[in-house]
């Protein structure tokens, strides 16, 4: 679609019809695409307006010349960003921090623009079994740590088949901390393999030489780095496993997820599956101890452990009994010693977020709303959460939230297997603190500014505002592991942030987007003399200023 739009250069101050018939004029603008981590130009990158109506590709030096008109004055304008022209590149093998295109936000009078790509990192290997014989191909699954509502947790990236030769190529990667790992695999040399005879088959392998998720080598990816991960299957033998479901032919469940944890460690790996048909967990191992998790969701959510040890024979372990998923009460106060009360019935948004170190697709995060009291959370599954409320209303915010004797502010919510969970207890006021900030922009002077493959204002006639990548936290003092917020960008360059609770804070702003782990206080230390500290009081409205800190 894009090569039907990629149109000759046009020469300055030509002229062009608009939809309406009018004339309005076009101004060349030329400017360069670099390598973020080199500083390199770019040769044939595509650079496009965002409505992809003007394109052009860069020489073999990384410059282009593209002729756009002046910005229309509609404001449903698809190529705008805060009232001005948007310009984006990309090229295979380079990636962003917001997507597969470098951009730029053009300035009043645009004449230059310089746009950044990333190079993309890739995770390059072998898998070596013993013997040509042993397998045709692999698969192997790629782990990525993400952080996510100031949370690292391990998330599936993706999955790839290994080549005749074992060789596998995972590419597109950004920098960060990656985990690699064969998914298990049946012997496939028939010598070894007869019938009735005894399953050989090659457990996961985790890179290096790990066992298991939990003591696998992190990589590191650096942007524009190849990484070289080679993995080598052990052979073992495999032993028929079998676990039946406890009251399973009363009311048979008509779904049931199991995972299977090796070495007590949670992490994927091993797989075993449901067999309605006998009402029972099946497939095989190899030797050592495992856990088994069986859940449930119809015809009612339900939970079941069970842990087994395979050692030189086929395992068929007792019943495994499936409990019903807790219900947690959630009661609501509102605080009436605040200014004023709340004349409007309350309404939250109560999320659990999974606070387990690694993904899991069963009780990852369910949202609940209350327009009443008592709320009942139904269902949950056991496992760490972290518990998020959002009130509904404006000028509302959340004083506490506790269970028992534990800060849900500060610590995540553990249900147990089997057990009740105390009440959760949320108190709400309507004082809330107001922060408005504003960031020197003086270091980001516009000219031909490199804006490291985020939104960058790219111009000559101020310093960098609004939506030119900044990202402006508000952080609780002391690193406990509180929630943080991020603050929203005005029109105007500035940046607000309403309903906040009083208290201390260090407002934090960067010059590209992050991802800041507050719910882990070791990695927030290194920002103990950064920033700017306040003290908020309750209804307080603060404006401060704030230095970026550079993201090198």
């Amino acid at each position: 679609m894009l090569a039907a739009l990629l149109l000759p250069v046009c020469v300055r101050q030509c002229h062009s019809q608009t939809a309406q018939g009018g004339n309005y004029r076009s101004d060349t603008i030329s400017g360069t695409v670099l390598n973020s981590v080199t500083h390199e130009p770019i040769g044939r990158a595509l650079v496009y307006s965002a409505d992809e109506r003007y394109a052009t590709f860069t020489d073999d030096h990384g410059h282009f010349e593209l002729s756009m008109p002046e910005p229309p004055q509609s404001p449903e304008a698809r190529w705008m960003g805060n009232g001005q022209p948007v310009l984006q590149a990309k090229k295979p093998g380079y990636l962003t921090d917001r997507g597969p295109h470098g951009s730029a936000v053009l300035g009043p009078n645009p004449k230059e623009a310089t746009l950044s790509l990333v190079p993309e990192g890739l995770i390059l290997g072998q898998v070596k079994f013993p013997s040509a014989e042993a397998a045709d191909h692999a698969q192997v699954m790629l782990y990525r740590r993400e952080v996510r509502d100031g949370f690292a947790q391990w998330t599936p990236l993706t999955q790839v088949r290994t080549r005749s030769d074992g060789e596998f190529r995972f590419a597109g990667l950004r920098a960060g901390e990656y985990k690699v790992f064969t998914l298990e695999t049946v012997e496939r040399d028939p010598l070894a393999n007869v019938p009735n005879g005894p399953v050989f088959g090659f457990p996961p392998r985790f890179f290096a030489a790990a066992r298991d998720f939990a003591t696998a080598d992190t990589i590191q990816v650096r942007a524009g780095e190849t990484i070289t991960a080679n993995v080598a299957p052990e052979r073992q033998r495999y032993y028929d496993v079998r676990v039946p479901i406890a009251g399973a032919e009363a009311g048979a469940p008509q779904g049931l997820q199991v995972s299977v944890h090796a070495q007590g460690h949670r992490g994927p790996g091993f797989a075993l599956g449901y067999d309605p048909n006998q009402h029972a967990i099946r497939g095989s191992l190899p030797n050592g101890s495992y856990t088994i998790e069986a859940a449930s969701y119809e015809p009612s959510a339900a939970t079941g452990i069970a842990s087994i040890t395979v050692e030189n024979a086929p395992v068929n372990a007792p019943p495994l009994t499936m409990t019903p998923n807790v219900s947690i009460e959630i009661n609501v106060r509102q605080d009436t010693t605040a200014a004023g009360s709340l004349q409007v019935q309350l309404s939250l948004y109560v999320t659990l977020q999974s606070a387990e170190e690694v993904s899991v697709e069963r009780g990852s995060g369910e949202t609940y709303q209350s327009q009443g009291n008592p709320l009942v959370l139904a269902g949950v599954s056991p496992g760490r959460y972290w518990v998020q409320v959002q009130p509904s209303q404006s000028g509302i915010y959340v004083a506490s939230a506790t269970s028992g004797p534990k800060d849900l502010l500060r610590a995540p919510l553990v249900v147990p297997f089997g057990a009740s969970v105390p009440p959760i207890e949320i108190t709400v006021r309507n004082d809330p603190a107001e922060i408005d900030a504003t960031v020197d922009g003086k270091p980001f002077q516009y000219s031909s500014v490199a804006v490291g493959g985020t939104i960058g204002s790219v111009g000559r006639n101020g310093p960098l505002r609004a939506g030119g990548g900044l990202s402006v936290y508000c952080v609780p003092a002391g690193n406990d592991g509180s929630p943080a917020r991020e603050f929203f960008s005005l029109p105007d360059g500035s940046f607000t942030l309403q309903q906040l609770t009083p208290g201390d804070f260090r407002i934090l702003a960067f010059d590209t987007p992050q991802q800041l782990e507050y719910r882990n206080p070791a990695a927030m230390r290194i920002y103990e003399t950064m920033g700017q500290v306040v003290h908020l009081t309750a209804g307080q409205k603060l404006q401060v200023q704030l230095q970026p800190i550079r993201n090198e």
